[in-house]
């Protein structure tokens, strides 16, 4: 079963993801620091869904760290905040969403289609 990261401080915000991707394997961080190690112990990782704003270290620097040590890994940003949403292209990041989500049908549809499903 294909692996996926959430890191989000949010409980409601990753209980929701996890279950909305049940088809999934899927490990939960609730902030920046144990979103790092995880993805440094847990090799198979395919996607991770990260906010933009964590308690420590940041959705940005988890970002950074994949693009040196992980390119192959994709990206999945999240954030309340729109400016960041729009900004996600500077960032090189492809797939972004807004929280709340809007559309739970529509996030998962671009996982999968992410995740060549």
């Amino acid at each position: 079963m294909e692996k996926i990261l959430i890191i989000d401080d949010n409980d409601c915000i990753r209980a929701m993801l996890k279950f909305l991707l049940n088809e999934y394997e899927v490990l939960e961080a609730k902030d920046g620091e144990t979103g790092l190690a995880t993805l440094k112990k847990e090799k198979e990782i395919k996607l991770v869904i990260t906010d933009y704003q964590l308690p420590g270290i940041d959705g940005l620097e988890i970002i950074k760290w994949l693009k040196v040590h992980r390119p192959e890994m994709a990206i999945v940003l999240i954030s309340a905040c729109t400016k960041i949403i729009v900004g996600a292209k500077k960032l090189e990041i492809e797939h972004a969403f807004p929280k709340p989500f809007q559309d739970t049908d529509h996030v998962l549809k671009e996982i999968n289609r992410i995740m060549g499903r």
